[in-house]
């Protein structure tokens, strides 16, 4: 997830008009968004079932049952949440892709996933003890 989100760093000053320019780097920008997600999706998931509740059924609901396991803050939750919400529009294409709302991606997945990164390290940690 790390590496998915240097490389994403890469193109966090793009706007939507330069994506429309760029195609190689608006996928590059989709595809990136899409693994760091999916990533924290069956992260998610796997700290939930390890602590003995029912695996989430969508990706949006893994964030809020990661943080009832005790792996995030609700905060983090509700602010991660909504990237599931992309990860389905970039994956299943459920219509024309907004580029505004993929750069405003970009820029969320940058600020709230090294977030992510920290509490679930932390939670991780924790349950070595």
């Amino acid at each position: 997830m790390e590496e998915s989100l240097r490389d994403l760093g890469l193109l966090a000053d793009r706007t939507a008009a330069d994506l429309a320019a760029a195609p190689l780097e608006r996928a590059a920008a989709e595809r990136l968004v899409q693994v760091v997600v999916d990533l924290a999706v069956d992260i998610n998931s796997h700290l939930v079932v390890a602590a003995g509740a029912p695996a989430p059924q969508t990706g949006r609901e893994s964030f809020p049952a990661a943080a009832e396991a005790g792996a995030l803050t609700t905060d983090l939750a509700q602010r991660l949440a909504p990237s599931a919400g992309l990860r389905n529009l970039l994956v299943h294409r459920y219509g024309d892709i907004r580029l505004d709302l993929l750069a405003s991606g970009v820029a969320a997945t940058l600020s709230a996933y090294p977030d992510y990164i920290r509490q679930v390290s932390a939670y991780l940690l924790s349950l070595d003890r």
